[in-house]
């Protein structure tokens, strides 16, 4: 048995940026940023450079969506991309274990995904909620001790909860 400390892992939960609206003839999958999720984009990538505990490993759902949100984190924090066809439209319960299966040499991790799961997520992993809305790049950062594999409802520390609006983006 070992008496090292369990180790300080952080996680990033972050809601794609503002798209489009569904137009004739285009999948859902396939909504792009708008120039409203674009310039978030922008904002929220030099935020996410100015951050301590950046995100090495950027879980992305595979709507074009999440891909694009994803990019201007996985550019802020200098991170490995990761695309999971799973967290499209994804439940709490299976970001979760998207969560869980983040490589062990992996420090901080970020994922990218949809409502209304994420929502659920951020509150499930608290010991408190959070919101009743992450709203679109909607940025919230946890603290958790231990392995990925022992992640668990109310297992986390909520620390930050940032939005555009807060880092300057309208």
């Amino acid at each position: 048995m070992s008496n090292e400390a369990p180790q300080t892992r952080h996680i990033w939960v972050i809601r794609h940026g503002k798209s489009t609206a569904t137009q004739s003839g285009r999948r859902d999958h396939e909504r792009v940023l708008n120039k409203r999720g674009e310039r978030d984009g922008q904002a929220m990538r030099t935020w996410f450079a100015a951050q301590a505990n950046p995100a090495q490993w950027v879980w992305s759902s595979s709507a074009v969506r999440a891909k694009l949100t994803a990019s201007y984190v996985t550019a802020g924090f200098g991170a490995t991309f990761v695309e999971d066809a799973s967290l499209y439209l994804a439940s709490a319960e299976t970001a979760m274990a998207t969560l869980k299966a983040t490589p062990s040499d992996v420090g901080s991790v970020a994922l990218v995904a949809h409502n209304p799961g994420l929502t659920y997520l951020v509150n499930m992993l608290s010991t408190e909620p959070i919101t009743d809305n992450l709203v679109t790049f909607g940025t919230t950062l946890f603290k958790f001790n231990g392995e990925w594999s022992d992640l668990a409802a109310r297992t986390a520390e909520f620390i930050s909860l940032t939005t555009p609006k807060n880092v300057g983006s309208e």
